[in-house]
Formats: C-alpha cells, sequence, structure tokens
C-alpha cells in the first residue's frame, strides 16, 4: 500500500473516530459513562379521605405524578380524629421520605380547600427535583381542581411546615 493511500485511508479512520467519540459523548456523557437520571423524589402520600369518591380522586393525582418520573410515591391511609393530628406518629418501617403530602379528611378539605406538602424547608440548597416536584403538584391541583382545591407548602402556609418539623422529628421525614 502506497504512504499517501496508507495517510487518506488513517485520516479517514481518524475523521471517523474523533466524530464517534463526539456523537458517543453527547449520548452517553464523559467518560463513556450514562449520564445519570436525577434520582425521584421519595415522597409519601397521607390519604386521609373516607370516602371511596375521594380516594379515587387522590389514586388518580399519584398515578399522574407517578407517570412523570419525578416521584417515587408510597401511600398511607389512616384514621385520624381530626386532621390536625399527627397521621404518623413515631416512624417503625425505616423508610424515609423527601416529601410528605397531606390530603385532609373531607370535613376540613371542604374548610380550608388545601392539602399540604411538608418539606424541609425549601433553599437554595435544596434538591432542584424536590422544588420541581413542589411546583408540579401545585400547578397541576390548580388546573385540575379549578381552583377549588390548592396545594399549599411550607412556602405558603405554617401548617405545613409544622407537619414537616413533626415529622423529621419521629423520623419520617430526611431533611439533611
Amino acid at each position: 500500500m502506497s504512504k499517501e493511500l496508507y495517510r487518506k485511508r488513517y485520516m479517514r479512520g481518524v475523521g471517523g473516530a474523533v466524530s464517534l467519540a463526539l456523537l458517543l459523548l453527547g449520548v452517553w456523557g464523559p467518560a463513556g459513562a450514562l449520564r445519570a437520571q436525577p434520582e425521584p423524589v421519595r415522597m409519601l402520600l397521607v390519604d386521609e379521605t373516607q370516602t371511596l369518591q375521594a380516594s379515587l380522586l387522590v389514586n388518580a393525582m399519584a398515578a399522574a405524578l407517578q407517570e412523570t418520573g419525578l416521584f417515587e410515591i408510597e401511600a398511607v391511609f389512616p384514621e385520624v380524629a381530626s386532621s390536625f393530628d399527627d397521621p404518623l406518629g413515631e416512624n417503625t418501617t425505616g423508610r424515609v421520605y423527601e416529601m410528605i403530602v397531606i390530603v385532609p379528611r373531607e370535613e376540613e378539605l371542604r374548610n380550608l380547600r388545601q392539602i399540604w406538602i411538608a418539606t424541609c424547608p425549601l433553599t437554595h440548597e435544596t434538591r432542584p427535583e424536590i422544588l420541581q416536584g413542589v411546583e408540579l403538584i401545585q400547578q397541576m391541583l390548580e388546573e385540575r381542581a379549578q381552583g377549588l382545591l390548592r396545594a399549599v407548602s411550607v412556602r405558603d402556609d405554617a401548617l405545613p411546615g409544622y407537619f414537616a418539623a413533626l415529622f423529621e422529628k419521629h423520623g419520617w421525614l430526611r431533611c439533611s
């Protein structure tokens, strides 16, 4: 093989290799590793509603949130005398969450027209997925409930902050 032919094939091969490397970096990220998907927000949904119709609506909301891929959702269905009571008590499960969403009993829901999003304080250090999750829940509820119900977070009201402090103390909420 002549030197000129060898040089052309070599340059074509190098050009192809560089193109392939750039393509792989764009798809796989640096060092050939797959780009890591953000870890989903671990959410506990506390459904205090007591009717089948209300629970079906809560279930539909949870399914819609789960489909976004932003959340890993678990649910509990506590029986409470009042939605202002601690619905969880001490954590004996070992499971810890980044967000706890409380859907109050129908009596409180009719009067307050709120669901509560308990998280640690939302600051510039908060994981972006948690901030996105809070916004998504608020937007979704605003659109679907047509103003009849709204989601309030620790930024909006003292009650979610109260529950967040209680849940952190009892080992349900991870704030560090």
